[in-house]
């Protein structure tokens, strides 16, 4: 019973640490779930706002390079030094292009000649790298952001160079101003640490916010992807700030220019951690209770296995207590036994009491020889107790066996030993006093669900039970029986057949007819 006891704790503490460890696995799962679906949300808005950037600059660089190309229609320029008048036709030729975008032209010499900014002062940009580009022979160059001499804004330049007779006679500038990309930024959400870059393919970075000094990228990450698709999104660190960013990019149509929106990746992941956070706080609290819930049940099924293994071993004491009572009971019996012996009877009344007492001892050698303390199996029982009886009158008697496979309790056993000693020493007494052979049946059979029948039968002469006075031994059958709960017939057909009908178990009487 300990053992079976301490196998099920065993299985309750497997199912136990399963379940604990499903809830794990299963927690797990679905946070990486969480985290994966939030790191493609943010891929897919990267991308998404890479785009958007992509489209609104290629219309401002579209509109910006149409503007341009009036302002020259609009110039003379075999003299650009004429009156401040074509300023009108300037102003009308810039008047798509955004509020806030400044145009300026300037002569062969990067000195200014005009600009949307009233009453500006002269300046020079002969210095300026994208002056350089075009009068070295680049027909527009798209500059790096810069500060603007006039404004002293953060911009960066879309310049067209102005021939005259196929000779560079000034160039034609619009600044764009770097509050352009911040705008759009803010209306993307792309604050705390994120970024919005165009670079040049060449790898110069145009503009960024939040502004940075320009730089060159040509080994940023974005030329690597660049080869296999001209948009997508990518993870990497800013070459530019050292930071871990989730990139999305786009190649701007018609212009060298790659769009760049990049989330940092605490920002990308911040409403991840935050749903972690509200987990955390209602999931926690459970978890620690379902641990310590675990461990009370652990600790119980502990003290329940210690309390089992203590009543185990207290069993096993009772039980080779009980084998041991068994054990005397049976030496003394036998002790009894010898003493009869050694003092006869008158009238052989020695055998017969003999006999009881054998059959007693069978039933106690029985039960401490086996495991089963509380119950005897019949059919060995019968057995020894019929052979040790036909052994005692030492005649020639064949002895048929017929034990049904039962199990009796201990003093329900014996009852039945002793009514099976009294009916076989009887048929030895009386079937068989005057013949040295003779056949002799022992039946035990199930007669149906609950009780048994008990048949004792020999070959002998029979005899008359209502002339024949009740005996000693036909006075202990009835009393067997009775205590038993069965009931006795006798047939005489070829001998004399005792049927005894008993329940298997106590509950049930019934009378004798004695011989």
């Amino acid at each position: 019973m300990g053992t079976n006891m301490q196998k099920s704790n065993a299985v309750l503490r497997k199912i136990g640490v399963a379940v604990l460890v499903f809830i794990l696995v299963l927690g797990g799962a679905l946070v990486r779930k969480e985290y994966e679906s939030e790191i493609s949300n943010a891929q897919l808005r990267v991308h998404t706002s890479a785009h958007v950037v992509a489209t609104q600059f290629s219309w401002i660089f579209e509109a910006s390079g149409q503007a341009l190309r009036r302002i020259e229609t609009a110039l003379d320029t075999a003299n650009l030094h004429t009156s401040n008048s074509v300023i009108i036709d300037i102003n009308e030729a810039v008047r798509d292009l955004p509020r806030g975008y400044q145009y300026s032209v300037y002569d062969d010499m990067g000195q200014l000649i005009y600009s949307s900014i009233a009453n500006a002062e002269s300046i020079t940009v002969e210095d300026r790298r994208y002056f350089e580009q075009l009068r070295g022979g680049e027909n527009v160059v798209l500059s790096p952001m810069l500060k603007e001499r006039l404004s002293g804004e953060q911009v960066f330049i879309l310049a067209r160079r102005l021939d005259n007779a196929g000779e560079f006679a000034g160039i034609a500038s619009i600044a764009i101003p770097i509050a352009t990309l911040s705008d759009l930024a803010d209306s993307l959400g792309f604050t705390d640490g994120s970024t919005i870059s165009l670079i040049r393919t060449d790898g110069i970075l145009i503009a960024r916010t939040p502004p940075m000094e320009s730089m060159d990228l040509k080994d940023s990450q974005v030329f690597t992807a660049l080869q296999s698709s001209p948009d997508g999104f990518y993870e990497s660190v800013s070459p530019a700030d050292g930071v871990s960013r989730l990139v999305g990019y786009w190649k701007l149509e018609n212009w060298p220019v790659v769009a760049i929106a990049g989330i940092n990746r605490e920002a990308a992941t911040a409403g991840f951690w935050h749903q972690m956070a509200i987990w955390a706080v209602i999931g926690v609290p459970m978890l620690i209770g379902i641990a310590l819930g675990s461990m009370k049940l652990l600790r119980m099924l502990h003290l329940d296995e210690q309390r089992q293994e203590a009543l185990a071993r207290a069993n096993q004491q009772n039980e080779f207590l009980l084998r041991e009572i068994h054990h005397r009971v049976k030496n003394n019996l036998q002790t009894v036994m010898s003493l009869i012996r050694l003092q006869k009877l008158p009238g052989g009344k020695d055998n017969g009491l003999i006999g009881r007492i054998g059959a007693m001892v069978s039933v106690h050698e029985e039960m401490y020889k086996s495991d089963q303390l509380e119950s005897v199996a019949v059919g060995p029982y019968l057995e020894r107790l019929t052979a040790d009886i036909a052994k005692g009158y030492g005649k020639e008697i064949r002895i048929t066996l017929d034990i049904a496979s039962v199990n009796l309790p201990g003093d329900r056993a014996m009852q039945l030993g002793l009514l099976v000693n009294e009916l076989v020493s009887n048929a030895f007494k009386h079937a068989f006093s005057k013949q040295e052979t003779g056949e002799l049946q022992v039946r035990l059979i199930k007669s149906d669900a609950e009780n048994l029948m008990l048949v004792v039968a020999d070959d002998g002469p029979g005899f008359d039970t209502g002339k024949v006075k009740k005996n000693m031994g036909s006075k202990l059958v009835e009393a067997f029986v009775s205590q038993l709960g069965g009931v006795c017939t006798f047939h005489m057909d070829n001998g004399t057949r005792v049927e005894v009908v008993f329940p298997s178990q106590y509950g049930q009487t019934g009378s004798s007819e004695g011989y």
